[in-house]
């Protein structure tokens, strides 16, 4: 009985019949043979061109593409382009000069605070307040604890529910004022527990000056009030026995007391430069990919139109395009046979 073609003990390379093409049929090949010589894709040893070609390639092209950004097709987009990176690099230098002023004001605020305490009840208020904004005051008086007032709806160091207690300092002319003491929490800020909370008998007070939250118009109250919504002077002082100074004293921690005493004193700010670099360096790379982006896609349009062109002038002429390989080149036309007719079956006895 005859075997068919592809029987042999060598074997064979057949294409499928119905795939329309037969490539060097019934070809005996080694298992390690070289490829046919009428395959025309990549050879052994042949593969993608190295990183620098094709960086190489890349920056070629970005370069060459650069012309055409003014052509008639391109220059009013890349005006609408130009404009964009100019309005993102100019958001990257507001924050830059955010971050001038923001130094400016730490210098400024640890100036003024590392000067020696301004003491208050000797030399008095002056008439321009700025002179003492972030001068740290010193203040010597008693306590009044029997007009002691609270600052309700204040939240603590992690944010929990408290209240701050503010406390009259009566001054020996026989004036006050009021002084933040620190924060409290809620389940503590009973009248019941403030004996507990009240300052060694005879310390000075050492805080900073706070002008008063006045609202024009607010009404006063007719009797003592105790929980308060803002520090208004002018309003908490008609409640009081005594005239009261026109600011309020938050009171600093002092350098031996503890974290986790009562009422709890923090710093009134964190000298830091915030994020204004990060923002600007994001508002600056934002800039470069929008142009670097742009830039890009003009050469993607350019090579896309360039190519239809090329297709529509070989369809004219009546020949077929070959697809771009990976390196870009048009590869040679792959060398096929024709279609064969099926051999008809052999007869056997």
């Amino acid at each position: 009985m005859a075997l068919p073609p592809c029987a042999a003990a060598a074997p064979c390379h057949q294409l499928p019949y119905d795939s329309g093409y037969t490539m060097t049929q019934n070809a005996p090949v080694a298992p390690h043979d070289p490829l046919p010589t009428d395959f025309d894709g990549p050879q052994p040893g042949e593969g993608e061109p190295g990183l620098g070609e094709s960086l190489r390639g890349f920056f070629s092209g970005t370069w060459q593409t650069l012309p055409k950004l003014v052509n008639r097709q391109w220059w009013w987009v890349s005006l609408l382009v130009l404009l964009g990176m100019a309005g993102l690099a100019k958001l990257g230098f507001w924050q830059l000069d955010r971050l001038e002023q923001r130094r400016a004001f730490n210098n400024l605020v640890a100036e003024r605070y590392n000067q020696p305490p301004y003491d208050l009840a000797a030399g008095g208020l002056p008439a321009d307040l700025t002179e003492l904004e972030w001068r740290r005051v010193d203040i010597n008086g008693t306590l009044d604890y029997a007009h002691q007032i609270v600052w309700t709806n204040q939240p603590g160091p992690n944010g929990e529910a408290g209240v701050r207690l503010v406390t009259p300092l009566v001054l020996e002319d026989g004036s006050a004022v009021l002084v933040m003491r620190g924060w409290v929490p809620q389940d503590q800020a009973d009248e019941a527990n403030w004996p507990a909370l009240e300052e060694p008998a005879g310390a000075p007070v050492i805080g900073l000056i706070q002008e008063s939250e006045t609202i024009e118009g607010a009404p006063l109250p007719t009797a003592f009030q105790r929980d308060w919504y803002r520090i208004d002077v002018p309003a908490i002082g008609a409640q009081m026995p005594y005239p009261l100074l026109p600011v309020f004293v938050r009171q600093l921690p002092e350098a031996d007391r503890l974290y986790d005493a009562l009422p709890s004193r923090e710093e009134p700010i964190a000298l830091d430069e915030g994020s204004h670099m990060s923002y600007a360096i994001q508002w600056f790379t934002f800039a470069l990919m929008l142009g670097f982006g742009y830039i890009q896609y003009v050469r993607w349009q350019e090579e896309r139109g360039a190519r239809l062109r090329a297709e529509e002038a070989l369809a004219a002429s009546g020949a077929t395009p070959a697809a771009p390989d990976s390196a870009g080149a048009a590869p040679a036309a792959l060398s096929v046979s024709p279609p064969q007719a099926e051999p008809p079956p052999t007869a056997h006895p």
